[in-house]
């Protein structure tokens, strides 16, 4: 598999989150090999095993891509812990089947983990799971502090 990244410099953990969706919605798995990170990363897809090293995420994402046309997600900011270097953004992730209101949705819950690189930042780590509608609706009662220590 030909993984030569194209030039793309993402220059904060929002600009690579909003990179990695955009090749999640498309299935664009160009953009997929730009925005993963040059170190040995992990990956879980809701339900699968951990998947360890770019090459193989990369590869497990190009299997994802083969068994679906392209995605409509919505992402909800749960958490936002941030660095000089690190991010760590907890999301949920909302895929529906359309844009109609009406639309089949299903709801998984997702960590992302980006660092920064010389060619900017780059998704390292991103662990998926599926969660019930009723968990987001309670309410987090502990609040940490928005900068890791």
């Amino acid at each position: 598999m030909k993984t030569n990244r194209p030039t793309f410099y993402f220059a904060n953990p929002d600009e690579a989150e909003n990179a990695f969706y955009s090749a999640f919605e498309m299935c664009d798995l160009q953009l997929m090999n730009a925005v993963l990170a040059n170190h040995e990363g992990c990956c879980i897809h809701p339900g699968a095993s951990p998947v360890i090293g770019r090459e193989s995420i990369l590869e497990s994402w190009s299997q994802v891509f083969s068994q679906m046309a392209s995605a409509i997600i919505h992402i909800e900011s749960i958490s936002r812990k941030e660095s000089d270097d690190f991010a760590v953004h907890v999301v949920a992730e909302h895929f529906a089947e359309s844009h109609q209101p009406n639309a089949e949705t299903s709801l998984i819950l997702a960590t992302n983990v980006y660092i920064q690189q010389n060619n900017g930042w780059r998704l390292l780590s991103h662990h998926a799971s599926p969660i019930h509608e009723h968990v987001l609706e309670q309410q987090f009662t502990h609040q940490a502090p928005s900068t890791l220590q």
